[in-house]
């Protein structure tokens, strides 16, 4: 109850910091907007300054008017469909209007990666000189891109569906977004990361909160991750797209992808489908590591213009994966399918109090099989250490139905910026794990220790139904010239249930098949501040708390292996957990100028009724365990700070330096150890050199080399058998080029000096007690042709 006292202190206190409007200096924006090519005005442009949510449309002649802005300085950025978004900063002074002249350029396929960016605690993008950088990374996973912003990183556990970890963060405590559906794995054991169920083609940008800021986004983000598919804006033509290709030594990977886009009349359209697939990989050291993989994926999207200010759109897609190696489980996975389907209707208007309204229905389904087969228990001869005495036939077939739907408003009162609104997930998962010893006649039996009774202890989890309802309020508005403040609310209902436990998990867990219905009521706020200290420098502030309720795994898994361990143990299931609920203040420097930028923050993060682990008493189910200790999950009480930093700086014209580096601190008080999932202290430095010839046949040139330095992580969970990892250096080089407007080359090299090295996050191999290495050197090479 204190919590819920302390909430409503909180946001009357945020309430209460807003004074009411006063007389402000003020000054205006005026301007034209032309085509580039032809010269002509452009009628109905959108032209905004996004972080005072003030806009206005052009009219038939390209003008457009932005009154009363407050004095300072801003990013404007002027928005039509079929041409390229164009960015402009401007100084407002008051008493005075500034005067733009803006050309568009019109819109094509682009050719290059995928953006990806860190937002501040206002959710805004931290400037930075060296997106290009990150644009042209060649994955195999989305996951991996990850890994290039400090306070971010993934964990491996085979060659795809790298799981994200953001500042110590993970799992569910990290909402995954896909075009603004949340996401869900369907294995127990995060074989499949939300990301993974998307193909890299597919994604435009992906956007990170590393905090309690992302409260409109949906429910329980202690920090989020948004994931911008292609296609979402097609240009006013007929249909554009690209064809790619790629291929990748050491991985022995492949990659196809074909996608288009564009408009008829009223109605847009786009279509992409991919194919990837990989084989086992060697270490730098030569240790081969198993990596097989193939994925194909189909994913379409149609729309229509309702009337120049709305639109609906319906787009789907299906994915199938097979035969995927995961050394770091106990199983492989035999396939993945995941259908996915999204209704969208969108209102935007630049006048009157209603600014946009959206309402989006989505849907998810994924099927899941995972066997023992290429395991040393499947065979004869059995494990090196003679466990278990003989082979077993061992599976796990799972299933994940998710349904989800969001309304949201934005509004203007007066000086006020608000988005109201509401949203649902509701989430259907089971799991069952059929297990045989075969005998050394040839006949398969179901072992004793696997029976209690007449009753087959094979429910992983038993048919759990997770709805979560919430409700959220966003208001922000400019006081003066220089600052700007943002609070938001939310109040989340969920309840959990499970329709089909056996016997010894309810006696496990010490709770009646009544106790399996649990309900939480979880209120969470966060305030921001953005004050404007000089012409190139901003401090934001930002501070929240949000709750998360436990997953299906840690209130109902039967004896299951966790993958928030490094162990192959078996894990019970608590019904009766209280949900998580991080704290966490932040703190954020930026500047910028003509040739440089900076970004600088840190934060503190405590975590009530943090969800860790104890041993128990309770009897195993499978002698493959390790160690053959059943813990349970427990709440208790843990605290994270780190700082990152970001910068870059224009040597000369063509040449562009970063740096980047990070550190991050967790403690899990309750088992008085270091928190689980920490990644040690770590710096980036890189160069780039771009180059546009004269001549019309070749365009952008570049050549980027980055140096990672890793540090060793000293300071391990032990009770969840992490250990110790050293530290490691990898030099990295990629260079690219576009011919005849319409081809580009891009190669890379990965790891250049075959270094041997593993991420302190990855999973073990739960035979061997090793961790999983990263791949030695990998040449990449990708050709793209834009049609």
């Amino acid at each position: 109850m204190h919590r819920y006292i302390a909430f409503a202190c909180f946001s009357c206190a945020f309430l209460l910091l807003v004074p009411a409007a006063s007389a402000q200096s003020t000054g205006a924006v005026e301007g034209r907007v032309f085509d580039g090519e032809t010269d002509t005005t452009l009628p109905e442009v959108n032209v905004v300054i996004s972080t005072l949510d003030r806009g206005a449309v052009t009219d038939e002649e390209g003008r457009f008017a932005l009154r009363n802005v407050p004095s300072g300085t801003y990013q404007l950025q002027a928005r039509f469909v079929g041409y390229e978004t164009t960015t402009r900063t401007v100084q407002v002074t008051a008493g005075s209007a500034t005067q733009l002249r803006l050309r568009l350029s019109r819109s094509s396929v682009e050719m290059s990666g995928i953006q990806v960016t860190a937002l501040s605690p206002d959710r805004e993008p931290t400037g930075s000189l060296d997106a290009e950088q990150i644009r042209t990374a060649e994955v195999a996973d989305p996951g991996a891109l990850l890994r290039d912003l400090p306070g971010i990183n993934s964990v491996r556990r085979g060659p795809v569906g790298l799981d994200p970890n953001v500042r110590g963060l993970s799992e569910t405590e990290v909402g995954t977004y896909i075009g603004g559906m949340r996401t869900f794995p369907a294995g127990p054991a995060r074989m499949d990361s939300p990301m993974s169920h998307v193909d890299p083609s597919t994604i435009k940008s992906i956007d990170v909160v590393k905090g309690p800021y992302a409260l409109t986004w949906g429910p329980g983000n202690m920090s989020a991750i948004q994931v911008t598919q292609r296609g979402e804006d097609p240009p006013r033509t007929p249909l554009t797209g690209t064809v790619r290709a790629g291929y990748d030594t050491n991985r022995e990977a492949r990659e196809a992808t074909v996608f288009g886009m564009g408009r008829q009349g009223d109605w847009f359209y786009s279509v992409n489908g991919a194919w990837r697939g990989g084989s086992t990989f060697d270490a730098g050291n030569g240790q081969p590591i198993p990596a097989d993989y193939e994925s194909a994926e189909g994913r379409a999207r149609i729309g229509v213009e309702l009337t120049d200010r709305s639109t609906l759109s319906l787009s789907g897609s299906y994915q199938d994966q097979e035969d995927i190696d995961y050394p770091g489980r106990l199983l492989n996975a035999d396939f993945f399918e995941t259908g996915m389907g999204q209704l969208t209707y969108e209102f935007a208007q630049n006048e009157n109090m209603l600014r946009g309204l959206t309402v989006r229905a989505s849907a998810q389904q994924t099927l899941h099989g995972m066997t023992n087969e290429g395991k040393c228990t499947f065979e004869k001869n059995g494990c090196p250490d003679g466990k278990p005495p003989a082979p077993f036939r061992i599976g796990v077939d799972s299933e994940i139905q998710n349904v989800s739907g969001r309304v949201a408003a934005d509004l203007v009162l007066g000086a006020w910026d608000l988005t109201v609104g509401g949203d649902v997930v509701h989430t259907f998962r089971d799991a069952t794990r059929p297990l045989e010893a075969v005998m050394p006649n040839g006949n398969r039996v179901v072992p004793p220790f696997y029976r209690r009774g007449d009753e087959i202890l094979d429910n992983a989890w038993p048919g759990v139904t997770i709805t979560q309802e919430g409700v959220f309020a966003e208001a922000s508005r400019a006081l003066g010239d220089l600052l700007t403040l943002t609070g938001t609310t939310r109040l989340d209902l969920a309840q959990s249930d499970a329709n089909d436990p056996t016997q010894p998990f309810l006696e496990n867990a010490g709770v009646s098949e009544a106790g399996l219905d649990q309900s939480d009521v979880m209120p969470s706020g966060a305030v921001t501040a953005s004050l404007v200290l000089t012409e190139r420098w901003t401090l934001s502030l930002g501070g929240g708390t949000v709750a998360r309720p436990p997953s299906a795994l840690e209130r109902y898994a039967d004896r299951f292996p966790a993958s928030k361990s490094q162990m192959s143990a078996e894990f019970q299931g608590i019904p009766s957990l209280d949900p998580e609920r991080s704290t966490q203040g932040d703190l954020w420097l930026e500047g910028d100028g003509q040739a440089w930028s900076l970004s600088v923050n840190a934060f503190a993060r405590r975590v009530d009724d943090y969800i860790t682990l104890a041993p128990t008493g309770i009897d195993p189910i499978l002698p493959l365990s390790k160690p053959q200790t059943v813990f349970r999950y427990v709440n208790g009480e843990a605290t994270f700070y780190g700082t990152e930093v970001d910068a870059t700086v224009s040597l000369a014209e063509p040449l562009t330096a970063r740096a980047s580096g990070s550190y991050l601190w967790g403690e899990d008080e309750t088992a008085d150890e270091p928190a689980f999932g920490v990644s040690p202290a770590s710096a980036a430095l890189g160069l780039r050199w771009t180059h546009q010839p004269t001549t019309s046949a070749v365009g952008e040139v570049f050549v980027d080399g980055g140096v990672e330095l890793v540090a060793e992580q000293d300071r391990a969970a032990t009770t969840r058998r992490e250990t110790e990892t050293d530290g490691y250096t990898t030099v990295d080089l990629r260079a690219g080029a576009t011919v005849l407007e319409r081809v580009r080359l891009d190669v890379s090299v990965e790891n250049l000096f075959d270094e041997t090295y593993v991420n302190h996050l990855n999973a073990k191999n739960p035979f061997s007690g090793d961790s999983l290495p990263e791949p030695g050197r990998v040449v990449s090479t990708t050709l793209r042709l834009r049609f």
